[in-house]
């Protein structure tokens, strides 16, 4: 699932520029001077990530990603332990 975790939202300027919060910049691995890409995928949502020029990039990015689970890892709490509460979403019949 790749529901967002947090949403921002800002004006683009008459320009065409627009501002990526601080927060997702560093959660997305993006960084100054470095080159990005931009898509748009089949539900008309425009996508912006960094353009991998090797493996450092990619490490990067994964460090980036584990920095911004831990940043939200145990603020929500559901009263059951997570296998049960994967099992309610989903509609499992099986303890």
């Amino acid at each position: 699932m790749n529901a967002p975790v947090r949403i921002e939202t800002g004006t683009m300027t008459s320009k065409g520029q627009i501002l990526i919060p601080k927060a997702i910049r560093e959660a997305a691995g993006l960084v100054p001077g470095q080159p990005y890409k931009v898509l748009l995928d089949d539900k008309g949502c425009v996508i912006v990530a960094p353009l991998a020029d090797g493996p450092e990039d990619v490490a990067r990015r994964q460090q980036a990603q584990a920095r911004a689970i831990e940043a939200i890892a145990g603020r929500f709490a559901f009263g059951a332990p997570t296998d049960d509460v994967m099992r309610e979403l989903r509609g499992d019949c099986l303890p």
